[in-house]
């Protein structure tokens, strides 16, 4: 057995003639007011758009601006400046030919010569790390413990003969980066 159950309803309402449209209906729904609303609607909507389009566009721009390697990109000097170096020099030779870089100087660090070294990216920097590990121990062979001090998109190593002192003194004034041993090959 089904059982039907119709219902009807109907609501009527009814407006005096005595009342204007605008007294029931809002003053931004009134009907020749409509196009003027969807255009402003649309307006803005076009604008948000917009400002998300180029806020997506910039963003990634931003956040790897704020994220980078605090000496990427940046001159030699810098870190000679931030090391407290006396007569810095820039090299005046900008020689590609067997790492890449972006600048390159020399100063006295407490009376040793460093060399100062900044890249564009830090793989420029760990290609330039592969060749101290493969060249010095080659070039040097009895420099045991051959040290330099690196950070992210930064190289900085005694001019004469690599050692722990100099590269940890780098460490620790520029409050960054590491000091790397490299391989002894002995003799």
């Amino acid at each position: 057995m089904v059982a039907s159950l119709e219902t009807s309803e109907t609501v009527t309402t009814s407006v005096p003639s005595d009342v204007l449209p605008s007294d029931v209906l809002p003053s931004d729904v009134l009907p020749e007011q409509a196009p003027r609303r969807r255009g402003r609607l649309a307006a803005g909507f076009a604008l948000v758009a917009v400002a998300a389009g180029v806020i997506g566009w910039q963003a990634p721009r931003a956040v790897g601006e704020l994220t980078k390697p605090a000496y990427m990109g940046e001159p030699a000097a810098a870190i000679a400046a931030d090391l407290k170096c006396d007569n810095y020099a820039q090299s005046t030779n900008h020689d590609e030919s067997v790492y890449r870089y972006h600048d390159q100087g020399t100063c006295s660090l407490e009376g040793t010569v460093i060399t100062i070294t900044t890249f564009d990216r830090v793989s420029d920097e760990q290609a330039f790390e592969s060749v101290m590990k493969a060249l010095i121990p080659v070039v040097h062979p009895t420099w045991e413990g051959a040290t330099y001090a690196a950070g992210e998109a930064w190289n900085v190593a005694d001019a004469r003969n690599l050692t722990p002192e100099t590269a940890t003194l780098v460490v620790q004034r520029l409050g960054k980066g590491a000091t790397k041993i490299i391989p002894f090959s002995g003799s």
